[in-house]
């Protein structure tokens, strides 16, 4: 029995979800797709990705939730664990450019190289999001 678990200890320890994605809904991924959409400071291309993001994001739970057979206990947690991972990678892009278009005096022109990172990180973690649903 205990060599059915041994999965569990060469996963990395999860990280915690950053304090900024706790509200305003239960989910962490859809909360930054919030924050990024509803800041302003974004342009429509950015906020097509954080909605690709949140979408991706909702069909996977639902995927999980729905396919059949169940998903084992293992499976879930290791979609959820790519969910997880993909979700502190655009969160830290978007803290990156966040914090650069303040300290540029909100200058837009100014911060191009982060707002571009914050874009392939909203696309690659939701390529991830597509590839969990496909393995």
């Amino acid at each position: 029995m205990a060599g059915e678990w041994d999965w569990l200890k060469e996963q990395p320890p999860s990280s915690k979800v950053p304090e900024p994605l706790r509200a305003p809904t239960a989910s962490a991924a859809l909360n930054l797709g919030v924050r990024v959409i509803g800041s302003n400071i974004v342009g429509n291309d950015v906020v097509e990705l954080a909605a690709q993001y949140m979408a991706e994001h909702a069909r996977l739970e639902l995927w999980i939730g729905s396919h059949d057979p169940p998903l084992g206990f293992q499976q879930q947690f290791e979609r959820g664990r790519a969910a997880s991972e993909g979700l502190l990678v655009a969160y830290e892009a978007w803290v990156a450019f966040e914090t650069a278009y303040q300290a540029s005096g909100k200058k837009v022109d100014q911060v191009r190289d982060e707002r571009e990172r914050l874009k392939a990180a909203l696309r690659t973690v939701t390529e991830a999001l597509v590839r969990a649903r496909a393995e």
